[in-house]
């Protein structure tokens, strides 16, 4: 008899304390997760770089959250990468703009890899439709478009090795 009693109370008692330790939970990691705002982050580029705002988006990558900026001054275009959660720099790019505003290319090195086998490589990996092939210090941009999903993949053009890959939810 003292068993049958006991089993529902100590059920009842566990049942409590793990609806109480997620409550806790949840509620911390909701603070500790606190997505920053646009704004915060732009004040945290024009710290940076001195410049104007052009663009400035959110993206959901896998390995986190990012902001990605864009400042333009009267001679370069900035492409900052930001921590959405912390406000880290992750990484910066640095382009020379040419008399017209375009971004002037300089091939600093002969890539190994042809635009052509850049392609197939990541088409090795990601069905869909080749949007936007771009070599930029030497590292071949590519945008590719698979029904609503997007996929920006970067492959170092002297080796062929696939640096960043990244999907997206396309609008």
């Amino acid at each position: 008899m003292k068993k049958i009693i006991l089993i529902p109370a100590l059920v009842g008692v566990l049942g409590i304390g793990a609806v109480i330790g997620s409550t806790s939970l949840l509620s911390g990691n909701a603070q500790e997760k606190k997505v920053l705002t646009m704004q915060e982050i732009e004040e945290k580029a024009l710290a940076i770089v001195n410049g104007t705002v052009t663009d400035i988006e959110l993206d959901k990558e896998r390995t986190g959250d990012v902001y990605e900026v864009e400042i333009t001054t009267a001679t370069e275009e900035h492409d900052l990468k930001f921590d959405a959660y912390t406000g880290e720099l992750l990484k910066q790019k640095k382009e020379v703009l040419d008399d017209d505003g375009n971004i002037q290319v300089e091939n600093k090195t002969a890539a190994k890899i042809t635009k052509e086998q850049a392609i197939e490589r990541t088409l090795s990996k990601v069905n869909g439709t080749v949007t936007k092939v771009e070599l930029d210090d030497d590292v071949y941009e590519i945008e590719i478009v698979d029904g609503q999903l997007g996929y920006d993949v970067e492959i170092k053009a002297t080796t062929g090795e696939i640096v960043d890959f990244e999907q997206d939810i396309e609008d």
